[in-house]
Formats: structure tokens, C-alpha cells, sequence
């Protein structure tokens, strides 16, 4: 016979059973990494989007504003007339 007994089937419930507690264990600990993961994402694109509007601030610095541009313009036009 193929040498199957009550010890061995136990035995391999055994190594069954720890298996499972293993994976769902490691299934946890990817949740949490995976939520720590997304929070350093959002981080990222935060500080991303920061350095956006500080490029922005600097490059609107650097033009006038459309507002001013055309206030300026009338007045020129009227100094004309």
C-alpha cells in the first residue's frame, strides 16, 4: 500500500494549516504596505503639484498680468487721442 495513515493525513493538516496562517499573515502586511504606498503617492504628487504653482508663480512674475497689460494699452491709446 502506498503507506497513507491517520499520522501522516494529521501531519499534513498540520503543515496545511500554518501555510494558511502564513499567506493570510503576509496578505496583511501587503495590505498595509500597499496603503502606506498610496499615502506616499499622494504625497509625491502633492509636492509635485506645489512645485508646479511655485513654476507658475515665478513665470507669472516674470509677465505682466493680461489685466495690467490691457490697462496699459487703454492708456496708451487715450495718450494718443
Amino acid at each position: 500500500m502506498s503507506g497513507l495513515n491517520e499520522d501522516k493525513i494529521k501531519e499534513r493538516l498540520e503543515v496545511l494549516e500554518n501555510d494558511i496562517k502564513r499567506v493570510s499573515e503576509q496578505m496583511v502586511s501587503l495590505d498595509k504596505q500597499k496603503t502606506d504606498a498610496i499615502a506616499m503617492l499622494n504625497a509625491l504628487n502633492g509636492a509635485k503639484q506645489q512645485c508646479m504653482s511655485f513654476l507658475n508663480d515665478f513665470n507669472n512674475d516674470d509677465q505682466p498680468s493680461g489685466q495690467e497689460e490691457d490697462s496699459k494699452k487703454s492708456s496708451s491709446k487715450s495718450d494718443d487721442s
